[in-house]
């Protein structure tokens, strides 16, 4: 039996992560449990098209599917610019526009792992500063005591960072989010959380606007049937007042 390949470790774990045999990966990108196994154990190398067949069965995401074919020696198939790159500017541009078309309503351009790219005018009169500012230290911001929150005020916040971060690892894996994750589950340790706290099918967050609570629903845009790594891992957080007092406070701004 072949050495484990550099190839057959990624297949494995993001075959176990989905709970998915040999035989269900098989039969899912049209392949053999035994082809499978092949890979696995290093004793086949498997090429492009084989890997974005098996890509597709496990439902990577686009950075996971070009480290699969890294793993196995294969160029990437999804370019990974940046959104300063000039292949990028259209999207910039059409990012920007939403951001203003949605003032006085604050709005964030957030990247995988609370990496905050951009936002309006409105965002930054509400929660200044977040845009460059490290994730490691923005988790310490929010879930620490710097806030000057009560404790049930807190435990919410590191409740919602907490749903947030475990969301995003399972539907938008990143290698940054982990140690995220861990940083805020130390803190949830520390405190009181809700008990029996239900996940919102809507995010409502409560801000703190001038020493006044803002009541706010919160939607994200995102990309749909992209190609580019980027693209795929940029979302838009839109927020939005939740009752006509908010939205006073909010375009008084």
């Amino acid at each position: 039996m072949g050495e484990m390949s550099a190839i057959g470790v990624h297949l494995k774990q993001h075959r176990k992560l989905r709970g998915m045999s040999q035989l269900d990966l098989a039969s899912a990108s049209s392949s053999t449990p035994r082809y499978i196994s092949f890979i696995e154990t290093g004793r086949a190398r498997p090429g492009k098209e084989v890997l974005n067949r098996i890509a597709a069965a496990l439902n990577l995401t686009l950075r996971d599917t070009n480290e699969l074919m890294a793993s196995a020696g294969l160029p990437i198939v999804y370019p990974q610019q940046p959104l300063e790159h000039e292949d990028m500017q259209p999207i910039k541009r059409l990012i920007e526009h939403v951001l203003k078309k949605h003032e006085p309503y604050p709005a964030w351009v957030i990247a995988p792992g609370l990496t905050f790219l951009d936002s309006n005018n409105a965002a930054e009169k509400v929660f200044p500063g977040l845009v460059g500012m490290e994730p490691t230290a923005l988790v310490d911001l929010w879930c620490g005591t710097s806030l000057g929150l009560d404790e049930p005020q807190r435990a919410y916040i590191i409740h919602q960072t907490l749903s947030g971060l475990r969301h995003e690892a399972f539907h938008y894996p990143h290698p940054a989010i982990p140690a995220l994750l861990k940083q805020v589950e130390d803190y949830a340790a520390d405190i009181d959380m809700p008990s029996g706290a239900i996940e919102p099918t809507v995010l409502t967050p409560t801000l703190i606007v001038n020493g006044k609570e803002v009541r706010t629903l919160t939607t994200v845009m995102r990309f749909d049937k992209v190609v580019n790594v980027t693209m795929a891992e940029i979302r838009i957080e839109l927020v939005f007042p939740a009752d006509e007092e908010s939205e006073a406070i909010l375009r008084s701004l």
